[in-house]
């Protein structure tokens, strides 16, 4: 099947927008020093609430001014002075044996009104692969994610692809990063991955991707809503895993953002998560994994972070739409 990708000739949102007057309130557990995130999660949503929560993913943003410019070296200082803290704390760090530092490019691209009412209403649309060009053909990878400010509410919508899109993919996970003050703070979103053909226009509107994803055409928006994007040119390793009890080996991505090919990152992330978990039986896992992020990303790394880093939660695209965590 062919897909046909678009060149949006659209007025593209700086990546330093002006502060938000609308915010989202999306459902956040801090943990506190008598228990860990996911004690207080599963006592706010005991089981089986939870139930369809497949996965975890954990996240750390670095600011650039604290690694070297030269993205190859800012990958390999940065894996360096993970996998020394790593050790000096005693964790598992293996090394991939075959080119671990090997960048993989790809291109995102995150859409919503010029007055944000998709983030407003809880939803995030993102298009996934290479740099679309108006007339070309290339697969095109669409994400649809729902997060709302009630987590029963949030895993009960559909999210429901339709409209002849491919390789379909429902599931919710948990996100988990640092808040103000450092300490570990929670959210869980559900969303549905497709590929699909958008169809060849100069603008994209909510009915572009509304005819895939239906539930987008019942939020009070017209179909003829134009969505503006915000376009992000990533690179990204996978230089090894930390190892985990019950789950194993959890893969380590690190990441860069950058506004233009070739451009400075305005952005790096540090993140590793696992899926296909029973979320309420692997206690051990999730105990492993957050005391990795305290005692390895905070307390060993933090420096690298940044006074702005806890804003945001661990979330590129928080950052990216200047969209920072409520303070409770």
């Amino acid at each position: 099947m062919r897909f046909i990708a678009l060149r949006i000739r659209l007025a593209r949102r700086t990546l330093c927008v002006a502060a938000l007057s609308i915010v989202i309130a999306v459902p956040v557990f801090a943990a506190d020093t008598a228990a860990g995130l996911y004690l207080q999660t599963i006592e706010a949503y005991p089981a089986p609430r939870l139930q369809n929560v497949k996965g975890r993913e954990y996240k750390f943003l670095i600011d650039p001014a604290k690694i070297p410019t030269r993205i190859d070296d800012a990958f390999e200082d940065l894996w360096s002075q993970i996998s020394t803290a790593a050790r000096r704390r005693r964790f598992e760090i293996t090394p991939r044996s075959k080119r671990p530092l090997q960048i993989q490019t790809s291109v995102n691209e995150y859409f919503d009104t010029a007055d944000n009412l998709l983030w407003a209403k809880g939803y995030i649309v993102r298009v996934t692969g290479r740099d679309r060009q108006h007339g070309s053909s290339a697969a095109t990878g669409i994400t649809v994610k729902r997060i709302g400010n009630d987590v029963t509410q949030t895993l009960a919508t559909p999210l429901a692809v339709t409209g002849g899109a491919e390789n379909v993919k429902t599931e919710a996970e948990d996100n988990v990063g640092f808040g103000p003050g450092g300490t570990l703070r929670g959210y869980i979103e559900k969303g549905s991955s497709f590929t699909a053909m958008l169809d060849p226009t100069d603008v994209l509107t909510l009915g572009n991707f509304g005819k895939f994803v239906p539930e987008l055409l019942s939020l009070g928006l017209s179909a003829d809503t134009v969505l503006i994007a915000s376009k992000v040119f990533s690179d990204r390793i996978r230089p090894g895993t930390l190892a985990l009890p019950r789950t194993g080996a959890a893969t380590i991505s690190l990441q860069a953002w950058r506004a233009a090919p070739g451009g400075t990152p305005f952005l790096y992330e540090v993140s590793f998560g696992y899926g296909d978990v029973d979320f309420y039986n692997v206690a051990d896992t999730h105990a492993t994994a957050e005391r990795f992020m305290t005692d390895v990303m905070r307390d060993e790394l933090g420096k690298l972070g940044g006074p702005a880093t806890w804003k945001w939660g661990g979330s590129k695209v928080r950052q990216l739409m200047n969209r920072p965590l409520p303070d409770n």
